[in-house]
């Protein structure tokens, strides 16, 4: 009785993905199945009873998909708890399989046939077609990624992120059927996933280990590690020089050099003439050090100066380099215009990295940043929209870039873990959660 039943369920289906449900009638099912309408209606009171258990059925997929990537299952409104914290790889990994789902699986793929044909002509199947295919799926992306760690919300709503995100899954899943090339379809979704975490959507991705900085890691001797003064300067350059245009042998300033890390790696690295230019460093001590690094003055120039009142010309340096500094200058804009470009070739770059906060609260300071910052440190560091104010007011500079790094959790285990009071400072501080109200943020700019 069950297979047969099962029989009148799956032919029923078909025929509805072909013809259309209102099309077929009780008759067309037991004639196609070979049966008479009393043996059908043994098993099913009428066609609705026939559709209604193919949609528990789907209910049932729909489910147990969500389950199998831990994904919750409910209304968000009425369970908000669950959809927080959701990792961005368990939605793209269930957004793939649903794919896979929808166009290859034999019982749903003809489902969603039939409520595309019928989404026209019946209310009902159009509410069907939205809550499976269309504003269902767009709205349950939409309550994930505003819960979702990682994303920055402030420029782009999670309603434009998750159009974003499932638009191009609903159009290839409405194209599938008809298209000749379907084996490369599952490659146009995994790149389409790749460049949307990890481009238009703003998402930090979390750097795991010391493969994802191929320069950096050489620098990871104690020789190094015991000269950090903060989070590690090196990888942030890494991460800064990324698409970096500066060609072997360009001039650049490292301004705010400190200890000498960055300018080290500036000349080693990527065959850069370094200034290394600090009012606060003894030049000596990092001449020493440049020395024992095989580097000689023609690579690196220690100066304890200003830049506006080191021994150069104007529109000398084809790039400026600051890592951890400009936060306590350049927040006045005429900083960037009086003391920076003014030494920077036209068409030259800016490269800056700062600590800042993933949101100004400079208003109401957590007790976590507290544990290791006063306010007055804390009024040093602000947020993206802060720093696009301070470039927008500066003529002669156009804005490249000004996003969220994201090698914040990997330069702040390097620094966490050196055995001196600031670190174990800074230690109290993040080991209380402050970590998630703090980031780098990156500026690349380019003088016009």
């Amino acid at each position: 009785m069950t297979d047969t039943k099962e029989r009148i369920m799956q032919t029923a289906l078909d025929m509805f993905s072909c013809r259309g449900y209102e099309a077929v009638s009780v008759s067309d099912i037991a004639g196609e199945l070979g049966i008479t309408k009393g043996a059908l209606y043994k098993h099913y009171t009428n066609k609705r009873d026939i559709f209604d258990s193919i949609l528990r059925r789907m209910e049932e997929n729909d489910r147990s998909g969500a389950e199998r990537f831990s994904l919750p299952v409910g209304i968000f409104d009425e369970m908000p708890e669950s959809y927080r914290n959701t990792a961005i790889e368990q939605l793209v990994g269930f957004t793939m399989a649903q794919f896979i789902y929808w166009t290859e699986d034999p019982f749903s793929s003809r489902f969603r046939r039939m409520i595309t044909l019928e989404q026209f002509r019946s209310p009902e199947m159009n509410a069907l077609f939205q809550q499976y295919l269309g504003t269902g799926p767009l709205k349950y992306t939409e309550d994930l990624l505003r819960e979702m760690p990682g994303f920055d919300r402030r420029y782009r709503s999670a309603a434009e992120l998750a159009l974003e995100f499932y638009g191009p899954v609903f159009t290839l899943i409405n194209l599938y059927d008809g298209m000749d090339a379907k084996g490369r379809v599952s490659e146009l979704l995994k790149k389409h996933f790749e460049h949307f975490v990890y481009g238009i959507s703003g998402y930090r991705k979390p750097y795991a280990s010391m493969d994802e900085y191929p320069r950096s890691r050489k620098y990871g001797t104690a020789a190094f590690m015991s000269r950090l003064s903060g989070p590690n300067p090196i990888k942030l350059t890494e991460e800064l020089l990324e698409n970096s245009a500066l060609r072997q042998g360009s001039v650049v300033c490292d301004l705010g050099c400190g200890k000498g890390l960055t300018s080290v790696f500036l000349a080693k690295e990527y065959g850069l003439k370094v200034y290394a230019v600090d009012p606060l460093s003894d030049p000596e001590e990092n001449r020493r050090f440049f020395t024992s690094q095989g580097l000689l003055s023609s690579h690196v120039l220690p100066l304890k100066t200003e830049l506006k009142d080191a021994p150069v010309e104007k529109e000398f340096f084809d790039a400026v380099v600051n890592v951890g500094a400009f936060n306590y200058y350049g927040r006045d804009d005429a900083y960037l215009s009086d003391e920076i470009l003014p030494y920077v070739k036209h068409g030259g770059y800016i490269y800056i990295a700062v600590p800042g906060m993933v949101k100004d609260c400079h208003d109401a300071l957590p007790e976590e940043l507290l544990l290791s910052w006063t306010p007055e440190q804390l009024a040093f560091m602000h947020d993206v929209e802060f720093w696009h104010g301070v470039i927008s007011k500066t003529s002669g500079v156009e804005a490249l870039c000004i996003e969220e790094m994201h090698s914040r959790d990997e330069v702040w285990r390097d620094w966490l873990t050196q055995d001196n009071p600031y670190a174990a400072r800074d230690r109290r501080s993040m080991e209380a959660g402050a970590g998630k109200y703090l980031n780098f943020i990156k500026m690349i700019l380019r003088k016009t």
